[in-house]
């Protein structure tokens, strides 16, 4: 009776144990290489179930001929076991035809560099780029062995194809490779900001900087009005934050700005916004720009010639590169710090860079302070011109 007793006990036991049962729609293994990751749900693993049988050394001995031959020639005739046979309970050729489909969303082209220069100015660049293929066949092997074997996470392999030319092949500049980059978003802009913002990178696209020479933002940027393509938008000027033309171009000259301070590069110039704006965060990494008043410059001190490229990694993140030839200089740049913070939105921010180049190491701090905003909306007008007639107390500013 005892016996029976605990017999009773322990199917209780096990009828209303805990069980973990995944739905369709969750996760069940994720297929991951570098930052891309393909998420397989319990419905799309099960579709994958059926018999597979497979020869073990087809999957781990992909050279065994090769192999045996070396072996008899070394060693006289080897003993060599009979070939394992392993039975999965996934279908090779559903997975297969899966991962084929899924691959796209991985699989990369080789590009070829092509650069081509017209009155010192680039007018076609592309960079080179590896081509990335994923090996489908043992992705699929690797696969069902793994879901066999309950695990969740798994790595694709991948063919990695590297161009036949490179970008030094293509100018005798010593334009060869990206030096630094800057990034910047302007989400949330509104639509007339955002318009400046494309203008502007045009303005900027293709510059080639030699060496010592000093690059100016304004020299490049010409003329800001409405003839040459340019809208009114929100600028900071002394009188208040008013409508002008070329509103949103220091979302450029910022970007810039950062680009040639991961480079290393000596700044000349430089001057922050009257007050903290938020597309400019972190706060004290900005630099703002206004014809005729405020510049933003650096100088080339490079070995070779500098190739200026924008583009935009989406509708609102904006990219500055540099590329030329890297010399030994090493770069520490470290993370802007706020401070001094009041309610009324004023603060302070310190942005230090550390340069180690030629044996000499040089420290700069760049200096933001930041007022308070409320002094910079006294007004709503629009101004036709961005060409002051006088530099203001306060330095007018493209926002």
């Amino acid at each position: 009776m005892r016996h029976k007793n605990a017999a009773i006990l322990i199917m209780l036991l096990l009828a209303f144990s805990p069980k973990v049962i995944k739905a369709a729609g969750e996760p069940a293994m994720s297929l991951v290489y570098g930052e891309q990751k393909i998420t397989l749900d319990q419905e799309t693993v099960n579709s994958f179930k059926g018999q597979t049988k497979i020869r073990q050394s087809k999957i781990f001995v992909p050279t065994q001929e090769t192999l045996k031959a070396s072996l008899l020639r070394s060693f006289g005739k080897p003993q060599v076991k009979p070939e394992k046979i392993i039975t999965y309970q996934y279908r090779l050729d559903k997975v297969y035809s899966y991962l084929k489909e899924a691959a796209k969303n991985i699989d990369v082209p080789v590009t070829q560099p092509r650069l081509t220069i017209k009155d010192n100015i680039a007018t076609e660049f592309i960079q080179p780029q590896n081509g990335i293929k994923v090996d489908i066949y043992k992705s699929s092997l690797n696969l069902i062995s793994a879901l066999s074997s309950g695990r969740q996470s798994m790595d694709l392999p991948v063919y990695v194809t590297h161009p036949q030319t490179t970008l030094s092949d293509t100018n005798e500049l010593g334009i060869k490779e990206l030096v630094a980059k800057g990034e910047s978003s302007f989400s949330g802009s509104p639509k007339n900001r955002i318009h400046n913002i494309e203008v502007g990178v045009e303005r900027m696209k293709g510059i080639i900087v030699a060496p010592n020479e000093e690059f100016s933002f304004n020299k490049y940027l010409g003329p800001v009005d409405g003839k040459h393509g340019f809208l009114p938008e929100l600028v900071i000027k002394k009188e208040g934050t008013i409508p002008e033309f070329g509103g949103g171009l220091c979302q450029v000259s910022s970007t810039v700005f950062r680009a040639a301070m991961q480079a290393g590069l000596p700044i000349r110039e430089r001057r922050n916004h009257a007050y903290a704006v938020q597309y400019y965060a972190p706060q004290g990494t900005d630099a703002t720009i206004y014809p005729g008043v405020v510049d933003l410059k650096f100088k080339n001190d490079t070995p070779s010639y500098l190739l200026i490229w924008p583009h935009f990694e989406n509708k609102y993140k904006l990219i500055f590169e540099l590329y030329g030839t890297k010399d030994s200089r090493q770069v520490i740049l470290e993370n802007p710090v706020q401070y001094d913070k009041k309610t009324d939105g004023s603060m302070k921010a310190l942005w230090t860079r550390v340069v180690t180049k030629d044996g000499e190491t040089s420290t700069s701090t760049f200096k933001s302070i930041y007022q308070p905003p409320a002094l910079f909306h006294k007004e709503e007008k629009f101004v036709s011109t961005t060409t002051p007639t006088a530099i203001p107390p306060i330095p007018s500013q493209t926002n």
